[in-house]
């Protein structure tokens, strides 16, 4: 069992799969009623223990279908319904399903076509209806959990749910047929979802409001919204660039004069309203359409009948909301609350309702989303910049009301004005969330809060793994190459310090020991010294190198010939301090340090040359 829900069992190579419908509390009347007469006229009655048993077949019939190798999504209505099998599923082999319908129990019931189970390789058995891995003996563990009267493990395996690649869903809607209670009339599935806020729009888009260079389904009443969510996935994968991804993940590319978004402080209880938003919002609350009035109506006689819906409903207007904000705070980071013309395309492009009419059920998905579009379409493409966008909105649900309801005007107010005009999603999310937002009675201040907490928990838990785009890789792929390029620039660059005083060493020694004399030699290995000090960079490196062979230079000079030399050294040290005292006279401190040097290798010719007449 998956979520306490759908029911699942092995019986040789096929899988039956149990899906109660969203309405399963509601029962099946037995007696006729003026509002189910049309129902009755369109085949929703049906003959059950000899009583006539009457169903909306319309809602039953409402379903769409995906499977994966071991992935069954299962969209009803108003629900989506997750199914991750152990066992492979028989692909090639799926030409047509039959699903079964239970009247009284109110459920699907799906048989499946599953691969033979795969000999694991050591044992001398396969693995059975455990699937490929076996399962660890888990006898312990459930005689603990049974003790302590704890869930069994089977009822935990959301929180241990595999990652899906939902792009790799196949449909199979197309070659499903639906049977009511074993009748041998078979039903083709239907396709007659409802988007906008709430749910509550089933009717074609006006064309003539639809901004197709933003909106990717223009016909959503006959897409479902796992089909939408699933189209969503496909084009975030063929619009993401690796290399753009590259470029902001090591830094920001923050035009000159723009502060870094990173470290944007946003300013949620400052908050000002023009005189046309006061009158947009005055005439946006003084009425009510009649989708609202309808969808009150509805909610009022579904509560006599469950709770579930109601929930649901709340549930998908909250997702709703918050994918709205995360939107408005990247816009606001990027731009320092001073909104541009490319304002209004940021807010849509980021916010899945407005480009998908896509319909969320749960906080994770909200985040992942917004996350994955972050790193996709804008400007700046960076993981932590969305999660500090992520805790912008968790800040403005804790207590910025006014200034999002602000946010919602003035994104109203983009969408009417801007080029294109997108004057759509005003008409089927913005006005209802302005509307949901102004009545505290209906979204109170605790509710607010209580959104806020749940996304901070949910955003501990969401990763980059999570993004299904490969980003740990890219990232893995991009240090490598700097550091193949430290290593590149290491190589070719300057020698290290050890390789110089080696070389210097060797210098020193050919020069103690020469005894030629000749001048020009003593200069040109003075000058390789010079020369492999100044390629480090290090200019009183450089000095101090020169000096010190100047120093044992003359202590080679007979007595009679100090006063001169420290004449003439008290010459160079002024020379030397008068060229350095600029770092752009790199050229007087080289002829410096070759004066010094010659010098130094004439006094020691005067040395060896006195050495030779005393001998004599």
């Amino acid at each position: 069992m998956l979520n306490g829900q759908i029911t699942h069992s092995y019986v040789g190579n096929t899988c039956s799969v149990v899906i109660p419908h969203p309405h399963a509390k509601e029962k099946p009347r037995s007696t006729p009623s003026p509002d189910t007469a049309n129902d009755c006229s369109a085949g929703g009655v049906v003959e059950a223990a000899g009583a006539a048993i009457h169903v909306n077949l319309d809602r039953i019939r409402n379903v769409d279908i995906f499977i994966g190798d071991n992935d069954l999504y299962f969209y009803a209505n108003v629900k989506l319904y997750k199914f991750h099998s152990r066992r492979t599923f028989d692909l090639r082999g799926l030409k047509t399903v039959l699903i079964k319908f239970d009247t009284t129990e109110n459920c699907y019931q799906l048989y499946l076509r599953c691969l033979p189970p795969v000999a694991i390789v050591g044992s001398g058995n396969a693995a059975g209806n455990s699937g490929v891995v076996p399962k660890p003996k888990t006898a312990r563990k459930e005689y603990i959990a049974a003790f302590l009267n704890l869930p069994k493990l089977a009822d935990t395996l959301q929180d241990k749910e595999p990652l899906v690649h939902e792009w790799k869903l196949k449909r199979i809607t197309e070659q499903c047929q639906l049977q009511l209670d074993g009748d041998e009339t078979n039903f083709k599935l239907t396709s007659h979802f409802g988007y906008g806020y709430a749910s509550q729009y089933n009717g074609p888009l006006q064309t003539s409001e639809l901004d197709k260079s933003t909106c990717r389904v223009p016909e959503p009443q006959q897409i479902s919204p796992l089909q939408r969510r699933l189209e969503r996935i496909v084009d975030e994968m063929k619009r993401f660039s690796r290399e753009q991804y590259k470029m902001n993940f090591v830094e920001l590319q923050v035009p000159a004069g723009h502060q870094n978004p990173l470290r944007y402080k946003p300013k949620i209880y400052e908050t000002s309203m023009t005189q046309e938003q006061a009158h947009l919002l005055h005439n946006l609350c003084s009425r009510i359409p009649a989708t609202d009035e309808s969808a009150t109506a509805t909610t009022t006689s579904s509560q006599s009948q469950s709770s579930q819906p109601d929930r649901q409903v709340q549930n998908e207007i909250d997702c709703g909301l918050i994918s709205i904000v995360l939107a408005i705070c990247y816009d606001v980071r990027t731009t320092n609350n001073e909104p541009t013309c490319e304002s209004g395309w940021t807010r849509s492009i980021l916010c899945p309702l407005f480009c998908y009419f896509e319909k969320f059920d749960n906080y994770r998905d909200v985040l992942v989303a917004f996350l994955r579009r972050v790193i996709t379409y804008p400007l700046y493409r960076n993981f932590e910049l969305g999660r500090q966008c992520v805790k912008d909105a968790i800040d403005v649900l804790k207590g910025g009301r006014n200034w999002l309801i602000n946010q919602l005007l003035l994104t109203h107010q983009q969408f009417a004005s801007g080029e294109p005009c997108r004057d759509s999603f005003n008409s089927y999310y913005l006005e209802d969330y302005i509307r949901y937002l102004s009545n505290a009675k209906v979204c109170s201040d605790e509710h607010l809060r209580l959104l806020a907490r749940n996304v901070k928990n949910v955003l501990m838990d969401v990763s980059k793994r999570h993004l299904d785009l490969g980003v740990i890789e890219i990232e893995t792929e991009l240090i490598k190459e700097l550091m193949q390029e430290m290593r590149i620039d290491a190589g070719s660059g300057s020698e290290s310090p050890s390789q110089q005083q080696s070389q210097q060493g060797d210098d020193e020694a050919d020069l103690d020991n020469d005894t030629s004399g000749q001048e020009d030699e003593t200069t040109t290995d003075d000058d390789s010294v010079i020369t492999d000090s100044f390629d480090s960079m290090d200019l009183r490196l450089i000095e101090n190198d020169v000096y010190a062979v100047d120093e044992e230079d003359e202590g080679d000079v007979d007595d009679g010939e100090e006063e001169q030399s420290e004449v003439d050294d008290d010459d160079d040290d002024s020379n030397s301090s008068t060229t350095t005292t600029s770092d752009a006279e790199g050229n007087s401190v080289i002829e410096q340090c070759t004066s010094n040097s010659e010098a130094a290798a004439s006094g020691s010719i005067s040395a060896s040359a006195s050495a030779s007449t005393s001998t004599k």
